[in-house]
């Protein structure tokens, strides 16, 4: 199987968001949910200015391509800035969290090694 996704391909599909974090929202583009792939999983986020992906972890490691932005990540206690161009890997059960400080909305994909971004359990 191959394909092509972009954001303006999932135009319709509405942006996804919840109370925990606040500020943040994020579309599919590659997922077994919408896609029938397997073996990863890929969306795109956005978070406005004060936003905040609260500290949390989760059993598979994760991959941010940050694009747009910047903000602090914040890496089980230790804070590091990151900026559009910047990829950032998170080992399996490494507990992060990603704010906003900035003036613009921070935007990056996010890749698990999973079929699909329901099977990731958080933790808080």
């Amino acid at each position: 199987m191959i394909f092509v996704k972009n954001l303006e391909s999932i135009a319709d599909q509405k942006w996804s968001t919840t109370d925990k974090y606040p500020g943040v929202r994020w579309k599919f583009l590659i997922d077994a949910d919408f896609t029938k792939s397997s073996g990863l999983s890929m969306g795109f986020a956005e978070i406005a200015p004060g936003g905040d992906l609260i500290l949390h972890y989760h059993s598979p490691a994760e991959i941010y391509v940050i694009t747009d932005g910047n903000g602090t990540l914040n890496k089980s206690g230790e804070l590091q800035e990151v900026k559009k161009g910047d990829v950032v890997f998170i080992s399996e059960n490494a507990k992060h969290a990603l704010k906003n400080n900035g003036k613009e909305t921070l935007k990056f994909y996010w890749i698990f090694p999973t079929n699909t971004f329901s099977e990731v359990e958080y933790f808080y």
